[in-house]
């Protein structure tokens, strides 16, 4: 990966999707960006790395919301961003990817993520995003996007679900094919709090004078 620091924006036209590299991403400018900084503690490609966060900024850019990436650990070159030691502030999430699940399996089956809400922080499991991606025909990147930001709409709209869309709590046929047409994503009601959720740019520096 060329940086650590990574601003990412997407232009949708229509249903185009961008298949794009990370030299095709160019800066988003808008007035709610989300800080994600990422923890990979499961040593996935960086193309699958690639893949989650470039489609995940899609997912978020529809709802109006920019991202910006900060690598912590793995994925770097030169010196770990400052933010990887600072406290979480509002505008800012952590996402950890971590090999598989560590609790015990409910009636569903182990998770692909789960949301610590009151902390701010989500995780997504690797080895079983691997095992649903096989049997429902997508790359294991696609899916890890589709389970981060699901984790990363926890962290913004709180622990309820909805009964479609990607905060479904429990994805079906039609889910997954939707996320292989990348047209998945939030509900109007839920983009609406995803940007009462995020301080504008403007509030964040006035927290700051």
């Amino acid at each position: 990966m060329n940086t650590s620091w990574k601003t990412t924006t997407l232009a949708v036209l229509g249903a185009l999707w961008m298949t794009a590299a990370a030299d095709a991403r160019e800066k988003l400018t808008g007035d709610r960006t989300l800080t994600v900084i990422v923890w990979d503690y499961a040593g996935v490609s960086d193309s699958s790395l690639d893949e989650m966060e470039t489609l995940s900024t899609l997912l978020l850019f529809r709802a109006g919301i920019g991202a910006r990436w900060v690598h912590c650990g793995g994925h770097l070159q030169g010196p770990q961003p400052a933010l990887c030691d600072a406290q979480l502030k509002p505008g800012s999430v952590l996402l950890r990817i971590v090999a598989a699940y560590p609790g015990n399996q409910n009636k569903r089956g182990d998770p692909l993520g789960t949301a610590m809400v009151e902390s701010g922080y989500a995780s997504i499991y690797v080895t079983d995003i691997h095992k649903y991606a096989a049997h429902n025909g997508l790359p294991d990147g696609t899916l890890m996007a589709y389970a981060a930001t699901h984790e990363i709409g926890h962290l913004l709209l709180g622990p309820k679900h909805s009964s479609q869309g990607i905060m479904r709590a429990v994805w079906g046929e039609a889910e997954y094919r939707g996320m292989d047409q990348r047209w998945l994503g939030f509900g109007a009601a839920e983009q609406q709090a995803l940007l009462r959720a995020i301080p504008a740019t403007d509030q964040r520096l006035a927290g700051l004078k």
